[in-house]
């Protein structure tokens, strides 16, 4: 069993590492803020004729905190037209350095056999409360635009020509954002594996906790019986309360010590002969607070070693299986 636990501490130490490491590289990744970039672009062809669309086919690399919102352009050479509602946006995985890459398809129709030279197309970007650009501008790539190879002289058909040589009929291109994953999967397994670690590292030692009897013990040594009256029993009846609330569930803190030691004795699990020897501390305890009665100076170091021996006494015994 101890090497089962042993695996598993070295396990979630391990997992605390990585976890710790990977949060620090995203939160670099976000307070650096970068802008994203063109990671490669291409045509489906290297040569397009007039009338005929060609296919742009990118993809962004972008910190994680940044979105691409659509892949219509918000710009474009203007004989170079995008075909309405056939663009298409991909979302890609996260990477463990924090970044993301994002996949654009998108049909253009040429209009004229312009050069592309040093032409750019822009796409938009999610807004930040950060300053940083909302678009992301794009060089295009190489395309050669040409005009149909038999022209008539004098054509009286314009379309006739221009839409000749038609290219094979491509599927539409919806769009879409669509997903690797999904993210509220990641959050119900986070939710549900937070528990179990917790637990896990309760149980093996590494999360320690102060157990009640032990913060009670402390709390007992640094009463000093020579203090006033009244705030020396408020104090010793709220070790009192506290440590039985955590010890035994009891949640009694606002009912009088003569109340709550009444409620000790229903409250099954307690040995009943340390409660009983209660009795007169609380009755001392009320008179102290509520009456404004002045016991000798002998009862209050008398309170505090009854006190104490009641933690003492209902403290568990060490399982010597668990050392």
């Amino acid at each position: 069993m101890k090497s089962i636990f042993t695996i598993l501490k070295l396990t979630l130490i391990v997992l605390l590492l990585v976890g710790l490491t990977i949060g620090f590289i995203f939160f670099r990744v976000w307070q650096k803020n970068d802008r994203p970039s063109i990671h490669e672009s291409s045509w489906s062809q290297s040569e397009l004729i007039l009338g005929h669309a060609a296919q742009l086919d990118f993809t962004i690399t972008a910190p994680w905190h940044r979105k691409v919102t659509r892949a219509t352009p918000l710009s474009h050479p203007p004989f170079l037209v995008p075909v309405e509602n056939q663009a298409k946006l991909r979302k890609g995985s996260l990477t463990l350095k924090g970044q993301r890459q994002w996949h654009l398809s998108i049909p253009f129709v040429a209009t004229d056999t312009k050069p592309l030279d040093g032409l750019t197309a822009s796409f938009p970007l999610e807004p930040t409360k950060r300053i940083s650009p909302n678009s992301l501008t794009l060089p295009l790539p190489p395309l050669t635009l040409t005009s149909p190879a038999d022209i008539p002289e004098n054509p009286h058909d314009p379309e006739s020509f221009l839409t000749e040589e038609k290219p094979a009929p491509a599927p539409p291109l919806t769009f879409t954002k669509t997903e690797d994953s999904k993210p509220w999967l990641w959050w119900l397994l986070a939710l549900l594996l937070i528990p179990l670690i917790y637990f896990i590292l309760k149980r093996s030692g590494i999360l320690k906790t102060t157990p009640p009897w032990e913060k009670a013990l402390a709390r007992l040594a640094q009463l000093d019986p020579n203090s006033q009256e009244i705030p020396f029993y408020s104090k010793l009846t709220d070790i009192l309360k506290q440590y039985t609330s955590e010890r035994y569930s009891v949640r009694a803190r606002s009912k009088t010590s003569t109340e709550f030691i009444e409620t000790l004795k229903k409250q099954a699990g307690i040995p009943t002969d340390p409660i009983d020897k209660l009795n007169s501390f609380a009755q001392l305890s009320d008179a102290v607070k509520f009456a404004g009665y002045s016991p000798s100076p002998s009862k209050a170091p008398e309170s505090l070693e009854l006190i104490r021996n009641f933690v003492t006494t209902t403290t568990p015994e060490t399982d010597s299986s668990d050392v």
